[in-house]
């Protein structure tokens, strides 16, 4: 493609309640961000969202991270594929009232995982939508993996899947924190790192532990800052969603939340 798209993630915990641990939607949350996307954007954008409070519970109680298939975890994969799927249409719906030219997928029905990395498996699909003025949708979910397993489909591994086929230049994460912080949780008066090089996002990430809870099975911060060091000539910028006009900022070039150049 002659434009490189814009690869956007939705954090779950930005448009779910994500700490309630029960499948329900931010809306006026997710109404503004679908707004701010139809008034700033100028370029071709792939949207991925994270699964929160729809998917890691379920993924979490099945232990579908990994899991030899069984009929036992085939219902987990099933009952998180149609919560996702569900949370895939919700948010459809609410993008398209807004007239954002979203086209839903179903991560699970084109993505495999094989020798432990992503494989998604038809990127014609994607070129076609993008290619017609489109918006591609789709998000964390539950995949099978090689050897008969389950595997968990990460929105950021997906986002940096996206960026190395498209030799994307722009990565943007809002997110329901205001960036990176030297410490999670920061304190009162600590602000979020500005600039990230990749000597310093290296030292970060062999510094943090990734751990998996029933709220987070894909490492939360920690997860998300490993999943971008293999990249390349990219800008990875990560914002505060959940604060008004942040993302449509972000989207029109101005320097808000922490940005790491890779």
């Amino acid at each position: 493609m002659q434009n490189k798209p814009i690869i956007l993630k939705l954090g779950g915990s930005v448009i779910t309640d994500k700490r309630s641990g029960k499948p329900v939607i931010k809306t006026r949350i997710i109404q503004r961000l679908a707004r701010e996307i139809a008034s700033n954007l100028h370029s071709p954008l792939v949207l991925l969202y994270g699964a929160g409070s729809f998917g890691h519970p379920l993924a979490h109680q099945y232990r579908l991270s990994g899991r030899p298939l069984s009929a036992d975890a085939l219902v987990g994969v099933a009952k998180t594929i149609s919560a996702v799927h569900k949370l895939g249409g919700m948010l459809a719906e609410i993008f398209l009232e807004e007239g954002v030219p979203i086209v839903p997928l179903q991560t699970s029905s084109f993505v495999r995982q094989e020798k432990g990395k992503l494989v998604i498996t038809n990127y014609p699909l994607i070129e076609d939508i993008l290619s017609h003025g489109g918006i591609p949708m789709f998000g964390g979910d539950v995949v099978i993996a090689d050897h008969c397993r389950t595997a968990i489909a990460s929105a950021d591994a997906l986002a940096v899947e996206l960026i190395r086929h498209f030799h994307s230049r722009k990565l943007l994460f809002a997110t329901d924190v205001n960036g990176v912080y030297e410490r999670f949780p920061p304190r009162a008066h600590e602000r979020p790192l500005q600039v990230i090089l990749r000597k310093e996002l290296q030292a970060m990430t062999s510094s943090q532990t990734v751990k998996n809870t029933a709220l987070d099975v894909t490492g939360a911060m920690a997860g998300k800052l490993k999943s971008l060091l293999p990249l390349r000539n990219c800008t990875i910028t990560i914002c505060n969603g959940s604060l008004p006009n942040t993302l449509a900022r972000v989207l029109r070039g101005e320097k808000i939340g922490t940005r790491i150049t890779l």
